[in-house]
């Protein structure tokens, strides 16, 4: 073979095979996508304009927002093979703490900070619990989802707290920014590029994927595998805490049942994300997609006038096929590692 011919053949080939490794590794975050577009073609066809009105883009941005952050909250815990109940707790408590500050004369900086302090003790409780007392991740964040419910209501009084001045509300999820940005959108969207950059480019982020993908191996190599899941969990609720913190502006009020049905949404955008049950896998590019998904279904539905049971009975089926498309994500990816391992048993068979 000459050196043109040696040229074409580390050419033409390798770009083809860019592309379509390219296509691979990002086969969910396009077929998310293909989905996003084929719900904004259903919902335009049978909504008309009221899809595509101001105020329902505004509502989009604010929803997103919020939903992203959770959904980010969640993505810690599930990349080292766990996952976290009381995101909605969370956010339901800290809005409390953080309408309790600033009806108490706090500055709304003070007020926002004692709620995001709260959240990130909550999460290390629940680290402690589920790394260091090896309790299951299930039972600890379960409990702990009640405990803040009774002792949220205990502060409150058992009410909402409302009251909140207008800087808050308006900057920090209710209002907009410049460009006419809703600021809970604005807020979701630095939450992400700071995630994508720790997850991406820092060594405890990466220590997320290996202790998610096994931490035995991870443990043998150096690492201490339960800081690693300890630092999950006060991530997630330090984020859920600001999302508490976003929607409790967006609604004007603190409460600490404001979280609603964050917990599942959370999880559902995450997995169908792609970010694998049991750890170890998965991208924040998906995660947004993921939740970019589920928020237009949301408001399709509700401009559709289709009645909150009905969402809640979607949702749940969402959350099950996503959990089945990842158990079976698992098992391709098994298989090809079994294969790359063991290529003369995978071809004779």
């Amino acid at each position: 073979m000459n050196i043109r011919n040696r040229a074409e053949d580390s050419t033409g080939p390798r770009r083809g095979n860019d592309l379509g490794g390219w296509a691979t590794r990002y086969s969910n975050e396009l077929l998310i996508a293909v989905g996003i577009v084929i719900l904004i073609i259903v919902f335009s066809a049978t909504l008309g304009e009221r899809f595509f009105s101001t105020g329902t883009l505004s509502l989009l941005g604010q929803q997103l927002g919020i939903l992203v952050i959770v959904a980010a909250a969640q993505t810690f815990p599930i990349l080292v093979g766990g996952f976290d109940l009381s995101v909605a707790a969370t956010m339901g408590f800290s809005s409390t703490v953080a309408a309790l500050a600033m009806v108490g004369n706090y500055t709304v900086e003070s007020s926002v900070l004692f709620a995001l302090l709260a959240g990130a003790g909550v999460g290390l409780v629940n680290g402690i619990g589920i790394a260091v007392l090896r309790i299951s991740p299930f039972v600890v964040t379960l409990g702990t989802l009640t405990f803040l419910g009774g002792f949220g209501n205990t502060l409150a009084g058992g009410t909402s707290i409302a009251g909140l001045p207008d800087r808050f509300t308006n900057n920090w999820g209710g209002g907009s920014w410049a460009l006419g940005i809703p600021s809970a959108a604005g807020i979701g969207a630095i939450v992400i590029f700071v995630v994508w950059i720790f997850l991406s480019f820092t060594r405890p982020g990466l220590q997320l994927y290996s202790v998610g993908g096994s931490a035995e191996a991870s443990a043998l190599a150096g690492t201490r595998v339960w800081s690693i899941q300890v630092l999950a969990y006060v991530a997630s609720g330090l984020l859920s805490s600001l999302a508490g913190v976003v929607l409790a502006a967006r609604v004007g009020i603190g409460q600490p049942s404001l979280g609603g049905q964050y917990d599942l949404l959370s999880i559902a955008a995450v997995v169908i994300g792609g970010v694998a049950i049991g750890g170890g896998v998965g991208r924040i590019g998906g995660v947004v997609l993921g939740a970019i998904l589920l928020t237009l279904v949301t408001i399709g539905l509700d401009i559709g006038a289709v009645s909150q049971f009905a969402q809640q009975m979607v949702t749940g089926a969402v959350l099950i096929g996503a959990v089945w498309l990842s158990q079976i994500k698992g098992t391709l990816r098994l298989r090809r590692s079994w294969s790359a391992i063991f290529p003369s048993r995978t071809t004779s068979s």
